[in-house]
C-alpha cells in the first residue's frame, strides 16, 4: 500500500483538536463523524495498492504500401478485428498505417477499428518511421507489444534501431506475414546512363534484366513518344543486359522508358517498365502553346533566333519531368480547362522553384475569361484579374441552379463532399458581383427549391452563408425543373445580361421534358444558359447537358475534379460580364519598364493601338512597359519576379482578329522576341572556374559545386541555397529549400533521397560576392526507375528482416492473433483506492446528517439489542435495623382458592381466572427502567405484607 500525498494526514491533529473542544452531542455522532473525517483524510493522501495485471496495450502496424498483395486492405482489417474482438477489461488497441508517411489511424483505446482514413503515400514503406510511432503509444510501464502486418519490405531507415528501443522498454515486436508471390518475376533490376550529354553526342544506355528461369521476352525502348527499338530477346535465368545507343540533337530533358514482356504471368508487372532522365546540356527551347494549326508568331519568334517547340494542348504534357526540358512556356490564347488543374499546379511551381519563365497572351480565351481567374497561374501572374464595379458597363442578373443529388453527398480527396465545392462555386459567383447585380439560388433535387430569391446583392454576406448551407437530399437532379424555375425568375429581371448557369452530374441528370421549347422561348427573352457538368463528356448524361448549353447559347465544360469547380464558375461569370475583354482598338502608350525589359531604348513611345484587350490590374511590385490611354488605364505589358522564375503578360491578343494596327509597328516583331528572351532567362557560365554536378545512386541525389582548387581566397562567403521541387502523379509538387555544406576542402554539396514514382529538380541559387547576381541554376530532373516497393529482391528479406526484429524483442511470429492479449507481461499495476474512499466518506456523511434529523441510525442500532433479566437491589433500611440482602424474584403462584386450601379439588372451569398479564413496555430506554423500578416496588410491598 502507498500514500501519494501523505501530507493530508496532518489535518488529523486540528480536526481532532476541534472535535475534542467542540463534542457532539451523542456517542453515535461522534463515532460517525470520526469515521467520516479519517475516510476523508485517508482518501484525500490517496492510497494506492499494486497488484499484477496483463491490461495493456496492442500497437497494430499495418502496412499499405504498393508492394503488398492487392487484398491485403481486407486481409489487415480482419485481422485487426480479430484482435479488437479479444480484447480485455483494461485493454486497449491502437492501428498506425504506413507508406511513404506513417499516421496513427487509432490513438490506444478500448474501441473496435473498421477502416483506413489517411493517405499515407503507397509508393514507399517507412517502417522505421511506423515503428518508432508505435513504441511512442506505449504508456511507460504499461504492458505493450506491437504487431507488424507486412511483408518486411521496407525503405528508407533501418528499423532495426527501433527495436533495440522496444526491447529496453520491455516491448516485444509480433509479426504475421502478408506478401504477394514473387517467385516467377521477371524484372528490369537496373538502368545505366549518363546524367547529362552534350547535343548530338552519342551515349550508350545498359539494361540489367532479372530473369527467374531461361525464356525469350519482348522489349521496347521510347524516349517520349518515339520508338527507339523493339524486339525480342531470349534470356538466360539470372541476369542479361540489353545495351542500346541514342543520339539527341537539341538541349532539352530526354525521358526513356524501357518495358520487358515475358511470356508467363509476372507476379510483379510493375518492375516490367523503367524510366530513366538524361538532361541533354545547352540553352532550352520555349514550349509555345497554342491551338493555331499555322501559328505567325512562331515563325515570328525563330526569325528572331529563338528555339520555339510549338505544340497544340492536346500535344502537352505537364509532369515536372516534361517541364525541365523547357526554358520557358508561353501560351497563347489557351483556355486553362486545355491545361488543367494539375497541369497549372506544376507549371506554377516549376516556375517559382527552378527559376524558368512563363508568358501569356490575351484573347477571348486567355486571362479571366479563359477561365484563369483563381486558378494556380493567377498568383504568378503579375495582373489581377477581378471585375470591379467601376468598370461594369451592364448589370448582371444571374440564377444558379445546383444539383443537391444523392451523389453530391460524395467526399472529395481534399475531405470535402462534392456538395461543399459546388456551395463554395456558387458563394464565387457572389464574391465576383457588386451591388448594381442581381443573384439567386435554386437547389434542385425532384423539385426545384429557391434558395436565394433574385434580388440585387445588397447583403452579400448573408447570401454566402445561405448558399453554404445547402446539404445533399438525396435522389437526382431534374433538369426541366431547374430550367423552368431558374427562367421564371430571371424573367422579372431588368438588368441588360440574364444568365443560368445550371450545374449538375453528367451523370444523374433526369427528367429533362420540354427543355427545347423552354430554352427556345428563354433565348427569345434574352436569357442565355451555361452547363458544368461534373464528369466526362463521355458520360450517360453529358450529351443531354451539351445540347442544354448550345441551346441556351452559352458554354459547357465538364471536369471530374470537384476542386476546379470555383474556377469554372468565375470563368462562366466573367464571359457574361463581357467588360473583360475591351473588342475595340485602344490606344496605348509604352512606359520606361519597357526599356528595362528589352534593353532597348524607345523614341516613338506611343505605338499603334492595339485592336482589343483583357481588361486587367496591374498588381504592386510589377515591371509596367505599356499602358492602355482610355479610361482604364489598364496594363498591356507587365512582368515581374515569380519566386525564382519569371512571368510576363500581354493583355493584347498577338495573332489574330483583335491584334490591331500595332501588328504593323516597326519595332513590333522586335519587342515580342525580346520579351521571350527575358521570360526564357540568360544561360551563364559559373564564374571564378565553378563547377556544379548532380549524381543519383540507389535512391540518393548528390549535388555538389566544386571550387577551383587554384583559388586564391575560400570562394565563398555565402553557402549556395539549393530548391528540391518534388513531383508526384497526381499530387500537387512539393517544394523544399536546403542549404550546401562542405564536404571537404574544395567541395559544398547537399544530397537527398528519391521516393517512389518522384520527379525532383533541384535549382542552385547563388548569393554573396562568388555568385551574387548569377542566375538560379535548375540541374536536370532525376526519377527512379520505378518504385523501390518493386525493386526485385531475394524472397527471404522480407521475412528475415521481421524474424530479426521479433528476435531482438523477444516476439514471435504470432498466427494466433486473439492470443496476443495474454501475452502481455504481467506487471505492476498501481490501483488508486481514493475514489472509492471519498465515496464512502460522502456515504458516511449523508448518514450523519440523517442521524441529526431523524435520530433513525440510533434507533436502528437499540432495536437490535436483547434485553437480559433485571436485577433490582432493595432501598437501604435505617441504620438502626441489619440491612437485607436483596433476593432475586422468584416467579409468583397463584393464591389458592379456599376449596383448595381445604384439600377439595376444583374442576378447572370453576377456578378464577387469572390476573390479565401486564404489557410489556415500549419506548426508549429510560422508560423501560422507570417501568421496571415500579414493578420490584410493587413486589416488596407484597412481600411485606
Amino acid at each position: 500500500m502507498t500514500l501519494l500525498s501523505p501530507i493530508w494526514l496532518l489535518l488529523a491533529i486540528p480536526l481532532g483538536l476541534s472535535m475534542w473542544l467542540w463534542p457532539l452531542p451523542t456517542r453515535v455522532l461522534t463515532a460517525m463523524r470520526v469515521i467520516v473525517v479519517a475516510l476523508l483524510l485517508i482518501g484525500l493522501a490517496g492510497v494506492t495498492i499494486e497488484l499484477p495485471s496483463r491490461a495493456g496495450t496492442v500497437v497494430v502496424v499495418a502496412d499499405r504500401s504498393l508492394s503488398m498483395p492487392g487484398d491485403a486492405t481486407r486481409a489487415e482489417l480482419e485481422a485487426i478485428g480479430l484482435v479488437g474482438n479479444a480484447m480485455g477489461a483494461g485493454d486497449q488497441l491502437g492501428v498506425i498505417s504506413f507508406g511513404r508517411t506513417a499516421v496513427t489511424e487509432l490513438a490506444p483505446q478500448a474501441a473496435k477499428f473498421d477502416r483506413f482514413i489517411y493517405d499515407v503515400g503507397a509508393d514507399a514503406s517507412n517502417l522505421h518511421a511506423a515503428m518508432e510511432q508505435a513504441v511512442s503509444l506505449i504508456p511507460p510501464q504499461s504492458p505493450g507489444r506491437i504487431l507488424l502486418l507486412t511483408d518486411g519490405r521496407w525503405t528508407g531507415r533501418d528499423p532495426t534501431a527501433v527495436a533495440s528501443r522496444a526491447a529496453a522498454r520491455n516491448i516485444s515486436i509480433d509479426y504475421r506475414l502478408v506478401e504477394r508471390a514473387v517467385a516467377s518475376d521477371l524484372a528490369i533490376e537496373d538502368v545505366q546512363a549518363p546524367p547529362t550529354v552534350n547535343p548530338r553526342e552519342a551515349f550508350m544506355l545498359t539494361a540489367w534484366v532479372a530473369s527467374p528461369t531461361p525464356q525469350t521476352v519482348a522489349y521496347e525502348l521510347k524516349r517520349g513518344d518515339q520508338r527507339l527499338a523493339a524486339g525480342r530477346r531470349t534470356l538466360t535465368a539470372g541476369l542479361n543486359r540489353l545495351t542500346f545507343r541514342d543520339v539527341v540533337e537539341e538541349p532539352t530533358t530526354a525521358a526513356y522508358v524501357l518495358s520487358v514482356r515475358g511470356n508467363e504471368l509476372d507476379p510483379v508487372p510493375e518492375n516490367n517498365t523503367a524510366k530513366v532522365l538524361i538532361g541533354v546540356e545547352g540553352v532550352k527551347p520555349v514550349l509555345h502553346l497554342t491551338e493555331k494549326t499555322d501559328s505567325q508568331l512562331a515563325k515570328l519568334l525563330r526569325t528572331g533566333g529563338l528555339d520555339m517547340q510549338v505544340r497544340h494542348p492536346d500535344q502537352a504534357a505537364w509532369s515536372l519531368a516534361d517541364l525541365s526540358g523547357y526554358s520557358a512556356v508561353m501560351i497563347e490564347e489557351v483556355g486553362a480547362g486545355k491545361i488543367g488543374l494539375p497541369g497549372m499546379t506544376n507549371l506554377a511551381e516549376w516556375v517559382r522553384q527552378t527559376g524558368s519563365g512563363l508568358m501569356m497572351t490575351g484573347g477571348q480565351t486567355a486571362f479571366g475569361p479563359g477561365g484563369y481567374f483563381k486558378s494556380p497561374l493567377e498568383p504568378i501572374m503579375p495582373v489581377s484579374m477581378e471585375l470591379r464595379r467601376e468598370h461594369r458597363k451592364l448589370s448582371l442578373a444571374i440564377v444558379v441552379a445546383l444539383d443537391r443529388s444523392g451523389s453530391m453527398a460524395m467526399t472529395t480527396p481534399s475531405g470535402r463532399t462534392k456538395m461543399d465545392l459546388a456551395d463554395l462555386a456558387a458563394a464565387q459567383v457572389v464574391d465576383m458581383l457588386t451591388p448594381m447585380d442581381e443573384f439567386g439560388v435554386l437547389a434542385v433535387d425532384s423539385a426545384a427549391h429557391e434558395i436565394v430569391p433574385l434580388a440585387p446583392l445588397d447583403n452579400p454576406g448573408d447570401v454566402r452563408q445561405r448558399i453554404l448551407g445547402i446539404d445533399s437530399m438525396g435522389g437526382g437532379i431534374f433538369v426541366f425543373e431547374a430550367l423552368s424555375n431558374a427562367a421564371r425568375m430571371l424573367e422579372k429581371s431588368k438588368a441588360g445580361t440574364r444568365h443560368i448557369i445550371l450545374f449538375a452530374d453528367a451523370q444523374d441528370s433526369e427528367e429533362p421534358g420540354q427543355y427545347v421549347d423552354l430554352l427556345k422561348h428563354a433565348r427569345a427573352a434574352g436569357i442565355t444558359c451555361s452547363v458544368i457538368g461534373l464528369g466526362k463528356p463521355t458520360d450517360v448524361d453529358a450529351g443531354l447537358l451539351r445540347d442544354v448549353a448550345a441551346r441556351g447559347d452559352g458554354r459547357i465544360f465538364f471536369t471530374e475534379n470537384p476542386e476546379e469547380l470555383p474556377r469554372l464558375f468565375a470563368q462562366d461569370t466573367f464571359v457574361v460580364a463581357r467588360s473583360s475583354f475591351i473588342d475595340e482598338p485602344t490606344p496605348v502608350k509604352v512606359t520606361p519598364g519597357l526599356t528595362t525589359l528589352t534593353t532597348k531604348v524607345y523614341s516613338d513611345t506611343t505605338p499603334p493601338d492595339i485592336g482589343g484587350y483583357n481588361l486587367t490590374y496591374l498588381r504592386d511590385g510589377a515591371n509596367l512597359s505599356m499602358v492602355t490611354t482610355d479610361e482604364y488605364a489598364a496594363p498591356v505589358l507587365a512582368s515581374w519576379q515569380a519566386g525564382r522564375g519569371r512571368t510576363l503578360c500581354y493583355t493584347g491578343q498577338v495573332d489574330g482578329e483583335f491584334t490591331g494596327p500595332i501588328a504593323r509597328w516597326n519595332e513590333y516583331g522586335d519587342t515580342l522576341t525580346a520579351m521571350v528572351r527575358w521570360t526564357a532567362g540568360q544561360r551563364l557560365d559559373l564564374p571564378n572556374n565553378m563547377v556544379l554536378t548532380q549524381r543519383q545512386d540507389e535512391g540518393v541525389v548528390r549535388v555538389k559545386l566544386h571550387l577551383d582548387p587554384q583559388r586564391e581566397a575560400t570562394g565563398l562567403d555565402a553557402m549556395p541555397n539549393v530548391s528540391i521541387l518534388r513531383g508526384r502523379p497526381g499530387e500537387k509538387p512539393e517544394a523544399a529549400d536546403v542549404t550546401m555544406t562542405w564536404l571537404d576542402a574544395d567541395t559544398v554539396g547537399v544530397e537527398f533521397d528519391l521516393f517512389g514514382s518522384e520527379t525532383a529538380i533541384a535549382t542552385v541559387s547563388f548569393s554573396g560576392s562568388a555568385g551574387g547576381g548569377h542566375p538560379p541554376i535548375a540541374l536536370p530532373a532525376v526519377t527512379l526507375p520505378y518504385s523501390p516497393e518493386f525493386k526485385p529482391v531475394s524472397t527471404q528479406r522480407g521475412p528475415a528482416t521481421l524474424a530479426r526484429l521479433a528476435a531482438a524483442t523477444s516476439g514471435i511470429e504470432r498466427l494466433d492473433l486473439p492470443a496476443i492479449w495474454e501475452a502481455l507481461p504481467k506487471l505492476p499495476r498501481r490501483i488508486d483506492l481514493s475514489p472509492f474512499i471519498l465515496s464512502a466518506a460522502l456515504l458516511m456523511f449523508l448518514l450523519e446528517v440523517l442521524e441529526r434529523r431523524t435520530g433513525a441510525v440510533a434507533l436502528v442500532l437499540t432495536a437490535g439489542r436483547v434485553r437480559r433479566p433485571t436485577v433490582i437491589e432493595e432501598e437501604p433500611k435505617p441504620a438502626s435495623k441489619p440491612a437485607k440482602v436483596a433476593r432475586k424474584s422468584r416467579p409468583q403462584k397463584p393464591a389458592k382458592t379456599p376449596a383448595e386450601a381445604a384439600g377439595v379439588t376444583v374442576p378447572e372451569k370453576d377456578k378464577p381466572a387469572p390476573p390479565p398479564s401486564t404489557p410489556q413496555p415500549t419506548g426508549s430506554v429510560m422508560d423501560a427502567l422507570s417501568q421496571a423500578r415500579r414493578r420490584a416496588n410493587d413486589r416488596t410491598r407484597r412481600s411485606d405484607d
